[in-house]
């Protein structure tokens, strides 16, 4: 079932729909599937052998997300890439997004929002084919349902918690993840001519901050010597060169 909502997602994708348009840079794709791949070599990680984890990036300045989805297709988008600083902090989002897959928390939503007619549609996908299934028109609503499904707080949490498990075995500052939440709850504050970054307003509406989130990843980080961020576990050079040669010096 996961695979199957992964793969229609990333027909969309392919086709273009819901606005979504892959960007072909192969260099760039190699280079997230290697931070990602760090992250999948936790043991915590129950699926990396059924799911794929392939990395997709979608080319929109104007969305600053992440999206993992059921089954481990991972579609990063440039707004995200172009915000952040780091190599940690992009790999605390890949692992929380992971997280979300792990637990199958999208899963979850998408049966409770589509209810029976998302069974008919895998029940046809899975025994008549995916050309059957694209008769009732299902495909396109489920890619939909990723794309704007907002995670409950529990969902969040529990993201939050895996991710960080996932990040103590790596060479990562695990407390990545909270200085990116600080880093959108800044932005959603700062005042432009046109008011907030809508780009951070949206992210916001699939993934739900408050400050009990930065509050127990600071608790966790204590659990563990509360590590400082320093230059050898943000990457922060590497993931700066990274990016130059995807779009060039933008600042």
């Amino acid at each position: 079932m996961d695979l199957q909502i992964g793969k229609s997602f990333l027909e969309n994708a392919k086709d273009g729909k819901e606005g979504m348009h892959i960007l072909k840079d192969a260099a760039l794709e190699k280079y997230v599937k290697s931070v990602a791949d760090k992250i999948l070599k936790s043991d915590q990680i129950r699926y990396k052998k059924e799911f794929p984890y392939k990395i997709s990036i979608l080319d929109d300045d104007d969305t600053i997300n992440a999206v993992c989805t059921p089954g481990g297709y991972i579609f990063v988008y440039t707004g995200l890439l172009k915000l952040i600083k780091d190599e940690a902090t992009l790999a605390a989002i890949l692992a929380h997004e992971i997280a979300h897959a792990e637990k199958r928390h999208s899963v979850k939503q998408i049966i409770s929002s589509l209810g029976i007619y998302f069974t008919i549609y895998i029940g046809l996908t899975i025994f008549l084919g995916s050309d059957a299934a694209n008769l009732i028109n299902l495909g396109s609503r489920v890619g939909g349902e990723i794309l704007t499904l907002a995670n409950s707080r529990s969902a969040e949490a529990e993201a939050d918690s895996t991710s960080f498990e996932y990040l103590k075995s790596t060479k990562y500052y695990p407390g990545a993840l909270e200085s990116f939440f600080v880093l959108i709850e800044k932005k959603e504050k700062e005042e432009g001519g046109t008011g907030p970054d809508k780009r951070i307003i949206k992210f916001l509406s699939t993934h739900p901050l408050n400050e009990e989130r930065i509050a127990e990843n600071a608790k966790r980080l204590r659990t563990i010597g509360n590590p400082k961020p320093t230059p050898e576990n943000l990457f922060t050079e590497r993931y700066r060169a990274a990016m130059e040669r995807a779009f060039g010096d933008e600042d």
